[in-house]
């Protein structure tokens, strides 16, 4: 994770959000409140929506954005744990905090860092189950065969495996 987050307050404008963002090459900014405890997160994704609603950015403030579940992580959270998290939830970036403090943020991009290794022993072990014969009702994690989408229900089906939505079509 980085450590150095930038943050800003529910009323600062989106203009000037990007202009931050720009400055510092990142592509989200935590959002706190007064007492500075992490409350959201706007990303680029949000500003381009603004913009594409023809709405002027100058007026524009955080807390008029849309409100979405800040989801987060603990500093002593497991990885892999992590990238399922990213995976089900479609974040790109993600706040680690630890007893309502900010401790960090962790991207996509530092997850890239570490993925040769992760590949590498996911394959394996992914590799290691498809190989072997599954019971009719046995569940994997990995990805769907059919949707290409995560899930932690994946069952055997005509030698294929698939999430439960796939399974019920």
């Amino acid at each position: 994770m980085k450590k150095s987050v930038v943050t800003v307050g529910p009323g600062m404008t989106i203009a000037d959000v990007a202009k931050i963002m720009t400055n510092n090459r990142i592509g989200s900014v935590i959002v706190t409140d007064g007492r500075s405890l992490p409350v959201g997160i706007v990303t680029d994704d949000d500003i381009v929506g603004v913009v594409a609603s023809g709405k002027n950015t100058a007026r524009v403030k955080v807390s008029d954005l849309k409100k979405k579940k800040l989801i987060s992580v603990g500093p002593d959270e497991d990885i892999l744990k992590v990238a399922k998290i990213m995976t089900k939830s479609g974040y790109k970036r993600m706040p680690v905090i630890k007893d309502g403090k900010l401790q960090g943020i962790v991207s996509d991009k530092e997850m890239l860092l570490v993925s040769p290794q992760m590949i590498e022993v996911l394959s394996e072990k992914l590799r290691a189950r498809v190989e072997r014969v599954a019971q009719p009702d046995e569940r994997i994690s990995g990805l769907c065969e059919e949707c290409d989408q995560y899930s932690d229900d994946l069952r055997n089906a005509n030698g294929r495996w698939l999430c439960r939505e796939c399974r019920q079509s």
